[in-house]
């Protein structure tokens, strides 16, 4: 009985051990697979990126795909900061030895800078027109100031219709009164 069970357990050992040695070589093969898949995963994201970027990706490997889309995203780089130096260039902001952000940070301050100069500058347009017109625009809003001034336009613009309308009544009485009078004189001379 002993020499059985001690052949069972040899063959199954045998026998295990083959199916272990030919498991691992079923691993081998399958870990070739993924890497092939995993090397065609990276290559479409590549090849992505370089349509994403207007790059032509026919018959082109994952390295030389790689090095055109370093390329590429270098040139829009040196783009960018050339566009970025023109503007710090545009709004008087000197560049040199500052980051992108510290750049934008002063830009965007001297835009701010220009708005209110420019918003200063049509208060006290307003403020002179509104003088012109005889309107007090203290402690009030350019909105109130602009509509008293409408309104003061408006009444200037009836006067004077009403005077041109005046006017008119005038000329027509005297128009009147002139052919009166010359009907006056040709009936007195008849």
């Amino acid at each position: 009985m002993k020499k059985l069970v001690s052949s069972l357990l040899l063959c199954s050992l045998v026998f295990g051990g083959i199916s272990i040695a030919s498991a691992q070589g079923d691993t081998n093969q399958a870990v070739k697979a993924t890497k092939e898949e995993k090397a065609q995963q990276h290559l479409e994201k590549q090849q992505a990126k370089a349509e994403k970027l207007g790059i032509d990706v026919t018959g082109k490997t994952f390295a030389q795909l790689k090095k055109e889309v370093a390329a590429k995203r270098a040139e829009k780089k040196a783009q960018s900061e050339a566009a970025l130096r023109a503007r710090a260039e545009k709004w008087s902001v000197d560049p040199t030895g500052k980051t992108k952000a510290e750049i934008k940070a002063e830009i965007k301050t001297a835009i701010q800078a220009a708005k209110s100069e420019k918003k200063d500058v049509k208060l006290e347009e307003l403020a002179d027109k509104a003088d012109k017109w005889g309107i007090d625009s203290a402690d009030k809003s350019p909105k109130q100031v602009k509509a008293e001034i409408k309104e003061a336009k408006a009444a200037k613009k009836a006067t004077k219709a009403d005077q041109h309308t005046a006017k008119a009544e005038k000329k027509a009485e005297k128009k009147a009164a002139k052919k009166a009078s010359k009907q006056e004189a040709t009936t007195n001379q008849v």
